[in-house]
């Protein structure tokens, strides 16, 4: 059997938002887990942030996504130079919503998604 590995050789961000601290970001975040949904944030290389990838669902999306191109619509990020597992965003009314975060350092693409938008600020 023969495996091959054939990582993206491009990612196309579509949007990119810088917020300006790590609490501005979570109020997105805390509005969802208080709704009840599940959510959690990446973190590489000094960034937190969420990512939407464009799932290939048209032939054009799928001849570029077969050839190495990786499109995600929205980035949303912060810098926050030390990994937590979890962050507080801290509610007006004094209340911790606990946001959790996925250590992404071993995800190569990742890594690279993260250096790329430290630049962008």
């Amino acid at each position: 059997m023969k495996i091959t590995y054939e990582p993206f050789e491009e990612i196309v961000v579509k949007e990119c938002v810088l917020y300006k601290n790590v609490q501005n970001l979570l109020y997105i975040f805390a509005q969802i887990r208080s709704s009840g949904q599940p959510v959690s944030l990446n973190w590489a290389k000094g960034v937190v942030f969420t990512h939407a990838p464009l799932p290939p669902s048209t032939d054009q999306l799928m001849e570029d996504f077969l050839k190495g191109r990786l499109y995600v619509v929205s980035v949303n990020f912060a810098l926050m130079p030390e990994y937590k597992e979890a962050v507080n965003y801290n509610s007006p009314d004094g209340q911790k919503i606990p946001i959790p975060v996925l250590n992404a350092s071993d995800n190569k693409a990742l890594c690279e998604l993260a250096e790329w938008l430290k630049i962008q600020k």
